[in-house]
């Protein structure tokens, strides 16, 4: 469970993030969802650092000049601010592929019909995990510890 700051920035970037989403997602399942879980690290590094001046930002911000496909390389180079072969991109990138990998095992193995609402709301629920992820991730590597209420 994230903060209304982030739940609110998903809602804003979700639906331009999902026009792509479902675009590639047939071609490239883990991308589509390993992208989700970096979107959510980039706002958790944004959160952090100055969230007033960072709040507004749409996903055309996230997605970088190179768009979509590049991704996961301007949010490694541009918002985390890691050397994309330094190790700690490269271990941040082995982890959100591995759990991308399960989330779409547990996606084409869930039993619902391709095609369908459950599976477009299989699909809506998987990336918004993947993102809660991505920004989990990060606050805990940044020294976030939740604490109940």
């Amino acid at each position: 469970m994230l903060t209304a700051d982030f739940e609110q920035t998903w809602e804003k970037v979700s639906p331009d993030f999902m026009v792509d989403a479902v675009r590639e997602f047939n071609d490239y399942p883990e991308v589509v969802l390993a992208w989700a879980a970096y979107i959510g690290a980039a706002v958790a590094c944004l959160w952090d650092r100055d969230w007033t001046r960072y709040k507004d930002c749409d996903y055309v911000f996230y997605c970088g000049e190179k768009g979509f496909d590049y991704m996961d390389e301007h949010i490694t180079e541009h918002i985390l601010g890691l050397a994309l072969e330094s190790p700690q991109a490269v271990n941040l990138a082995n982890f959100f592929r591995s759990k991308a990998t399960e989330a779409n095992s547990l996606l084409r193995h869930s039993g619902v019909e391709a095609g369908s609402v459950d599976a477009f709301k299989a699909f809506a629920g998987a990336l918004e995990a993947m993102y809660t992820l991505g920004a989990s991730h990060i606050l805990s590597q940044l020294g976030y510890k939740w604490q109940p209420a």
